[in-house]
């Protein structure tokens, strides 16, 4: 028999309340809870979020995980996965449009820092040609 369903109404009211009032003081795993809770809302996400994030090392690691892989993980079905995808999406559309709106990356910190959001948590090795100059660096 399955377990009955987790009252987490007022645990979610209060995890939105932070959210709204300071995402910056919520931790990993409670961004990723909040965000699985979304898709899946029903069921208290906290121990998914907690295994999701220990599978791939971090945030960064799930936020750059494929939807096959993300899917491989108890309790991921096709739409929590896709709500990962979003957030994932998201957070990459965001970064290239900060970088095409500022086309010349002024120092090296800031093309490291690109690069890094951009690639670090790729499972597939990629090139990249850069084209850099004196004065600045062009992705």
């Amino acid at each position: 028999m399955a377990d009955p369903p987790v009252d987490t109404t007022g645990h979610r009211a209060r995890l939105r309340g932070r959210l709204l009032a300071d995402p910056e003081g919520l931790l990993d795993h409670e961004l990723v809870e909040y965000l699985l809770a979304l898709a899946i809302p029903r069921r208290d996400t906290k121990p998914l979020a907690k295994a999701l994030l220990k599978e791939f090392g971090g945030i960064g690691g799930l936020m750059a995980a494929d939807a096959t892989a993300l899917q491989r993980v108890d309790g991921m079905g096709d739409t929590a996965a896709a709500a990962v995808r979003i957030a994932q999406a998201t957070a990459i559309r965001m970064i290239r449009t900060e970088v095409a709106a500022r086309p010349v990356l002024a120092n090296w910190q800031a093309l490291l820092d690109y690069l890094r959001a951009d690639m670090a948590h790729d499972g597939v090795e990629r090139f990249r040609v850069l084209h850099l100059n004196t004065y600045s660096a062009y992705c």
